[in-house]
């Protein structure tokens, strides 16, 4: 099931919302933590519902690794020497990277290079095949960072409801974020039914501007992606530039409308989700970049496999072979060709040469001279060009398209790639002004809504740091009811997540 679908806004969650609601006015129930422990039964079953929406026969795969994952940490976690174990470490070790991957226990160090090795070889088969299986990736991913946590000791209860909340909870399934253990478990834990109608207001608001940039925004740039990489070849020079731009623009406004969508259902309902994007286009330099660009992800390659790797302990030329192998890992991850590589190592050798410039810059005491907006600017540039790889249908594709743009051959706009950009609502209002007779009548919506998108990723606030100071205030209910009434009137052409299938 897809977030903006009819099913979800008008059937799925307002059930969930009805369940919410009933146990919250039965208040005498005994013993304390009944109505709890309920609700969050109805919203396991909920988040399989949700799963098998569209795709039912994926459910027993993620039942299976739910299944073998637990009964694994449970193993991990099993003996009372383990324990024992786990407990003097926590309590004893300030930096848990120092203890990655030890311990005296080699039966627990094997079990967990087994469910390791097990969720690995199941992500391989289904990305390597072309399997379907939405949202393996990130439910894989969970259950790999729960394995480790237990190993490490820092999770010591393993209760079977609150663990399948942590790997199945819907509003994050699918498409992430990647929350860690740390993050969820003890939200299920401590949860407690009470209403708060600041957060619903705010989970409500943060969910609806989800909705419109995805429905509304990224589909409406999709239109001219899709138009312009099916002939990539025949794009001149303006046309390549905004294909580039438009892919870049849609695939941020696409994956983070997905996160604010769940951070705004998981908030109604009483539950926070880590934060995934952070102005991300904003950034300086590419380490910025991904400590802004889907953080959860950023922060599991770190956690999981640079520090493991030896992280920046190691010296300074293993540092960066790290470095390398962790966005060479991320590009297999993302895709099956090798564009995908391409993509990830331009991120990984840009992130080496940053962090190199940075240590000659310290050692010799230089002062940064570049202005920002330079850099971002520079950096912003960069990413675009990345992206053309990661969206491509092949390195040939992608090549074709830099030709393009550096043949400096600035024609005339192609008027279909134009008319991708003219919305209704939109061109109504252009008629009205009796501007449709203008040679260029075709393209100004085009330049207008490109410009307004780069205004809004450069200057305003992101969704969640807008919400998160909300108040229901007239403005706000008014700006809320227009974009969601302008958002579901669109649902019936709209696509799915660009991250549903990874």
């Amino acid at each position: 099931m897809l977030f903006n679908s009819f099913e979800f806004i008008f059937v799925f969650f307002p059930l969930v919302l009805t369940g919410y609601a009933l146990l919250q006015r039965k208040k005498e129930m005994e013993p304390a933590g009944k109505r709890e422990k309920m609700f969050l039964i109805g919203l396991l079953v909920m988040s399989l519902v949700f799963y098998g929406w569209l795709y039912p026969k994926c459910v027993p795969i993620l039942l299976l690794s739910m299944a073998w994952n637990y009964i694994l940490a449970r193993k991990i976690m099993g003996s009372a020497e383990s324990e024992e174990k786990f407990v003097s470490e926590a309590e004893s070790v300030v930096d848990e990277s120092d203890r990655v991957f030890k311990g005296t226990a080699q039966k627990e160090k094997k079990l967990l290079i087994l469910g390791i090795s097990l969720n690995v070889v199941l992500l391989a088969v289904f990305k390597y095949l072309h399997l379907t299986a939405p949202g393996i990736s990130f439910f894989t991913f969970t259950q790999i960072a729960f394995l480790v946590e237990c190993y490490r000791g820092t999770v010591l209860k393993l209760k079977p409801l609150e663990y399948g909340l942590y790997v199945s909870f819907f509003p994050k399934l699918i498409q992430g974020p990647i929350a860690l253990p740390g993050e969820m478990l003890e939200q299920f834990e401590k949860y407690r039914l009470k209403v708060d109608w600041e957060q619903i207001f705010r989970g409500t608001f943060l969910f609806v501007l989800g909705l419109f940039k995805k429905v509304i925004i990224a589909d409406t740039l999709g239109a001219a992606v899709d138009f312009g990489y099916a002939n990539p070849a025949g794009l001149n020079s303006g046309e390549a530039w905004i294909i580039m731009l438009s892919y870049t623009l849609q695939l941020y406004f696409d994956f983070s409308g997905y996160c604010d969508m769940a951070m705004g259902i998981a908030r109604v309902i009483g539950f926070e989700l880590p934060l995934n994007f952070n102005s991300p286009y904003k950034a300086a330099n590419i380490i910025e970049f991904w400590d802004r660009w889907h953080i959860t992800l950023t922060k599991f390659f770190t956690k999981y496999v640079y520090i493991p790797l030896g992280g920046s302990r190691k010296g300074t030329v293993r540092t960066y072979i790290n470095c390398l192998v962790v966005f060479f890992i991320s590009g297999l991850w993302h895709g099956t060709g090798w564009q995908f590589l391409v993509w990830g190592m331009m991120h990984g050798v840009l992130n080496v040469f940053t962090r190199m410039w940075k240590r000659y810059k310290e050692r010799k005491g230089f002062v940064e001279f570049m202005p920002r907006f330079i850099s971002v600017f520079l950096t912003f540039l960069y990413v675009n060009a990345a992206w053309v790889f990661f969206r491509a249908p092949s390195v040939t594709d992608a090549i074709a398209v830099f030709k393009n743009i550096l043949a400096f051959d600035f024609g005339r706009i192609n008027k279909n790639l134009a008319a991708c950009f003219n919305l209704e609502e939109f061109w109504y209002v252009i008629k009205v002004l009796r501007l449709d007779g203008w040679q260029y009548a075709q393209y100004i919506l085009m330049v207008l809504i490109l410009a307004f998108l780069l205004i809004l990723i450069f200057k305003a606030k992101t969704a969640a740091e807008y919400v998160k100071t909300a108040k229901p205030s007239v403005v706000n209910m008014l700006l809320m009811t227009l974009l969601f009434v302008w958002s579901v009137l669109s649902l019936s052409g709209v696509s799915s997540f660009l991250y549903f299938n990874f």
